[in-house]
């Protein structure tokens, strides 16, 4: 029987309650609650990828923007192929390939 009181007898202790009430306050309601600190860590990690992504996408438009301005035949590539630009005694044959999707069709560029 001492021993049993002396398990539950914690639960009996206004310190013990408040501290529990305490915790709970932080972890929830409280403006610097832990689950605000933890959203917005997600949120920073998620940015912290965006940033990165982009940087690299940055860096490759970069050095497509160099090589047009340097490299002519990469130019004439483009022209070629994305605006189908053509030189005066040349004849352009556009394919299309047709791609079917449910109640979807598409045409593209093959």
């Amino acid at each position: 029987m001492v021993m049993v009181e002396k398990k539950y007898r914690i639960f009996k202790n206004k310190y013990f309650w408040i501290s529990i009430f305490f915790f709970i306050w932080m972890s929830f309601f409280d403006s610097n609650s832990l689950m605000l600190h933890y959203k917005l860590k997600k949120n920073i990690q998620k940015m912290t990828y965006n940033r990165n992504f982009l940087n690299k996408k940055i860096s490759l438009e970069e050095t497509k923007l160099k090589k047009l301005t340097t490299d002519s035949k990469y130019l004439e590539k483009l022209a070629r192929e994305k605006f189908y630009m053509k030189k005066e005694d040349e004849d352009l044959f556009i394919i299309y390939k047709k791609i079917e999707k449910k109640n979807l069709t598409i045409y593209m560029n093959k």
